[in-house]
C-alpha cells in the first residue's frame, strides 16, 4: 500500500508578522486606490470591494435609448427592438450600472446592425440618476456615446 507524503510549511513568527503587516497596508490603501478608480473611470463606487459604496446611494433605475442614421441622415429613434437587441441592450446596461464609461457597446452595436442593416452610425443614450455632491439632491444625468456601424 503506498502513501501520500505530505509536507508540512512552518512560518516563523517573524514571516508571519510580515504577511499580517503587507495584508494591513493593503486594507489601507485599497480605499484610495478604489476611490482614485471611481474619479478617474467613473466607477460604480459599489464595485470591486471599495468603501466608497457608503458615499453615495445605489439607484436601480437606468434608462436607455438607442438611435441610428443611415448615411448621415436624421437620427431615428428604435422603437421595436428585437429579442436580440433586447438581451444585448440588457447585458449592457447592467455592466453600464458597474462600469459606467468602460462599458463596451460592441454586442449591442452587432445586434442593432442586425436588424437595422442601412444604420451606419449608432447613439446610445443611458440615462441614470446620481447623486449630486454640491446640492444634495439627486439628479438624473446622461452618457451618449456614437459608435459607427460597418
Amino acid at each position: 500500500m503506498m502513501t501520500l507524503a505530505t509536507k508540512t510549511i512552518t512560518l516563523s513568527l517573524k514571516t508571519k508578522t510580515r504577511i499580517v503587516h503587507a495584508a494591513l497596508v493593503v486594507l489601507a490603501l485599497w480605499p484610495l486606490a478604489h476611490l482614485a478608480l471611481v474619479a478617474r473611470y467613473d466607477l460604480s463606487p459599489w464595485k470591486l470591494a471599495g468603501w466608497g459604496m457608503y458615499t453615495t446611494p445605489r439607484f436601480g433605475l437606468l434608462g436607455m435609448e438607442v438611435y441610428g442614421s443611415a448615411g448621415g441622415a436624421t437620427w431615428q429613434q428604435m422603437t421595436a427592438p428585437s429579442l436580440e437587441v433586447r438581451t444585448a441592450g440588457n447585458a449592457f446596461l447592467e455592466q453600464h450600472r458597474w462600469l459606467r464609461g468602460l462599458a463596451s457597446t460592441g454586442a449591442l452595436a452587432d445586434a442593432v446592425r442586425a436588424q437595422e442593416p442601412t444604420w451606419t452610425s449608432l447613439r446610445v443614450v443611458v440615462s441614470y440618476p446620481v447623486l449630486d455632491r454640491a446640492s444634495g439632491r439627486v439628479r438624473l444625468t446622461t452618457d451618449e456615446r456614437l459608435v459607427a456601424l460597418r
